[in-house]
């Protein structure tokens, strides 16, 4: 194999070329001929059982040579790759056969090049946004966790036809959200269900629902401050159908909890609580570092040049459309079904990723430039620990992760993105 590499700057693309030529190919056409046949169908004959003149009647260089690109792509593919070209790739590399016959083939990687990123100042940033703040955990936060092992074993019962919603509920209902009279986007569905109190709704309006019955009625809440543009500090009124309340019954907190529960090392409702304080304490640390650490980024983005192409921007839109989708469907609902309960298109649902996917990226480059400005490594010693942390969490043995689940690779460039945050949250405020 040959390789060769082209840069178009004014398009921000550039091409990883492989050449596959002499024996090599020719094994693959041989391959490739031998594939097709044995997948060409044949009127009278079952396939690959025709004789070898009538599949050679159908055998078009076409077929075979296209058979012989799939069989060695893989192979060009990592040939490429192993190259360790000055010219990077962004993203993923798209195929592309540009020379095929008998005697040779000419593969293109086509990619988006790494953006260029002038990084302003990373280290020593001051601001009032850039708050460490001290770490508790609340009683509410306590219960919440508490309850979640509770809601295994959550019995449900159907309310009278007098019944109210009371905290607590699952409610099955429709609602649609007017704002001066006027449906907006966004503000409706069917058969839609909510346990009261799960925060799952804007602020105020689980609490509104609150002593309604079944059948119709209606609520007014106020979008808060930090919603979309369109909806931000805005009155709306709520027509709601409510179809079906229940209570839902959960267990006592005590000893015979923990005891169905039967948890690794817990035997009391003490030790629950306990080791629920510090798997909170350990979440509400990383997810404060994660916040702390994404203002810092902000900042940094203020101050930085970075130009990124409009098609590595729209990859990564249909990226974040993907989780959206996936998203959507963890909640039972088609996207095509949410599309028609909430008015939106798909042109309206991508250009509300815009903004997402042009910062995810952004963030992106301005850790990867720091990574390379301060040559994060990772010893023995921490990729030991980490495995041995992992094993401990979910309780199998640490060959078994190595082999099976988070290979070396993924483990050292998980421990390098920690040291980053770390090192972006000890190094400013």
């Amino acid at each position: 194999m040959k390789f060769s590499t082209k840069k178009i700057a004014e398009k921000g693309q550039g091409t990883w070329i492989v050449t596959i030529e002499g024996k090599e190919w020719e094994d693959a056409v041989k391959k490739g001929k031998s594939k097709a046949a044995a997948n060409i169908e044949i009127p009278g004959f079952r396939k690959g059982k025709a004789p070898k003149e009538k599949v050679a009647q159908y055998l078009t260089p076409v077929k075979y040579l296209n058979a012989a690109v799939q069989s060695i792509m893989d192979k060009a593919w990592n040939f490429a790759r192993d190259q360790k070209s000055d010219v990077e790739p962004f993203n993923s590399p798209v195929p592309t056969p540009v020379k095929i016959s008998e005697k040779e083939c000419e593969l293109h990687f086509v990619f988006d090049l790494k953006p260029e990123i002038q990084i302003g100042t990373y280290k020593g940033l001051k601001d009032k946004e850039l708050v460490k703040e001290e770490l508790k955990v609340s009683k509410e936060e306590l219960d919440k966790a508490i309850d979640q092992y509770r809601e295994r074993f959550v019995m449900e019962k159907l309310k009278e036809k007098d019944g109210k919603i009371a905290k607590g509920d699952s409610v099955s209902f429709d609602f649609e959200g007017f704002i001066d009279g006027k449906a907006f986007k966004g503000g409706k569905g069917l058969d839609f269900k909510l346990i009261i109190g799960s925060g799952q709704m804007i602020p105020g309006f689980e609490d509104a629902m609150v002593g309604k019955g079944l059948g119709k009625s209606s609520i007014n809440v106020v979008f808060p401050k930090d919603y979309t543009e369109e909806l931000k500090d805005k009155k709306a009124e709520f027509k709601l159908e409510i179809k079906e309340i229940k209570e839902r019954i959960l267990p006592a907190k005590d000893d015979e909890l923990v005891k169905d529960l039967n948890l690794p090392g817990i035997t009391t409702f003490k030790e629950l609580e306990s080791s629920l304080k510090t798997q909170i304490l350990d979440q509400k640390s990383v997810q404060s570092k994660n916040i702390f650490v994404n203002k810092v980024i902000d900042l940094i983005r203020l101050n930085s040049k970075i130009e990124i192409p409009k098609s590595a921007i729209n990859k990564e839109i249909e990226n974040l459309y993907k989780e959206f989708e996936a998203k959507v469907q963890s909640q039972k609902i088609t996207l095509k079904d949410y599309k028609k309960q909430t008015g939106l298109t798909d042109n309206d649902i991508r250009n509300e990723l815009f903004e997402d996917a042009k910062k995810r990226i952004e963030s992106y480059l301005i850790t990867d430039k720091v990574r390379n400005t301060e040559k994060f490594e990772v010893s023995e010693e921490e990729l030991k620990q980490k495995y041995e942390n992992l094993a401990k969490t979910f309780g199998v043995e640490i060959d078994f992760i190595k082999k099976s689940l988070l290979p070396e690779a993924q483990i050292k460039e998980e421990i390098i993105k920690e040291k980053i945050v770390d090192f972006l949250y000890t190094n400013n405020g």
